[in-house]
């Protein structure tokens, strides 16, 4: 059967460097309410805590070229979400808008308050789960190549088949989806970076997470969670379109777009994407 990598991309999509030396501020673990552990990072100071969460089969890693430069002007947090980096995968069932009260332990763990939400990927709908069970604390969420379509759920069938791929193969089906999402930087050393990272990850969790992914309704997360959302997408050949549009239909919404660059956009122009970063929670007066 031949692959197709678009599919796993579209889920993935739900649309200044860091000096990688400086050590965290501190790093921890707490349970969350069904005893998982949970681990987490902790930089920098600030009246403002942006708490980084990352997307399918991936870890706190991939926010490293984010931690370190927002840590001078912000209380930084990043956490390893149930089932991936090093929390735990004792997990019976594996969801993803449960993900949501994972991140909310996280941030009462913390005693945290004005908390914007940046979430890539995945963690762009696990940011709004878990801004719904904060009310009060979280100012905003960034989503970062993800929501871009909020009102169009992805369709089970594809979903089951490309899940069967990954039974099947789930390193070789891991590597061509990863490498496909670089577009034009495929073969590059962080596009290498980032398949090795994402064959680390639990293809018993990630089968069930994918599962899960057709079964979000991002429009109810939207308004459930009661917050802006803005946008850092990719625009690219092969990317998902993003209906501003629409989304804008559903509540405070907008996006900026970074061109040239596959689904982990952060990793592959991190000034760029800082930048962009920067200037929205400028744009939200955080």
């Amino acid at each position: 059967m031949k692959q197709s990598p678009s599919i796993l991309a579209l889920s993935l999509g739900l649309g200044v460097a860091a000096c990688s030396s400086s050590p965290p501020f501190e790093s921890g673990e707490v349970r969350a309410t069904d005893g998982t552990p949970i681990s987490y990072d902790v930089r920098g100071r600030g009246r403002t805590t942006l708490v980084f969460v990352h997307c399918w089969s991936c870890n706190r890693a991939f926010w490293k070229e984010q931690v370190d430069a927002f840590a001078d002007r912000y209380r930084v947090v990043s956490l390893d979400l149930p089932g991936h980096g090093a929390s735990g995968h004792d997990r019976e069932q594996w969801h993803i808008e449960r993900y949501g009260d994972d991140v909310a332990t996280v941030v009462h763990h913390l005693a945290l308050h004005d908390v914007v939400l940046v979430g890539h990927s995945m963690g762009g709908p696990v940011s709004l789960a878990a801004a719904k069970l904060l009310r009060g604390r979280v100012k905003a969420v960034v989503a970062v190549d993800t929501l871009h379509d909020m009102t169009a759920p992805m369709p089970k069938e594809l979903v089951a088949s490309y899940a069967e791929l990954m039974r099947a193969d789930f390193p070789g089906t891991m590597r061509s989806a990863v490498e496909t999402m670089f577009g034009e930087n495929r073969g590059s050393e962080v596009c290498e970076w980032t398949v090795q990272e994402a064959l680390k990850a639990d293809p018993r969790v990630a089968v069930a997470l994918f599962y899960d992914f057709p079964n979000l309704d991002l429009a109810r997360l939207f308004r459930e969670a009661g917050v802006p959302v803005r946008a850092i997408n990719a625009k690219s050949k092969g990317a998902p379109p993003t209906n501003v549009a629409a989304n804008k239909q559903l509540g405070d919404y907008d996006v900026i777009f970074v061109p040239g660059v596959g689904h982990f956009l952060q990793l592959e122009r991190p000034g760029v994407v800082n930048a962009a970063l920067s200037a929205t929670l400028a744009e939200l007066g955080v």
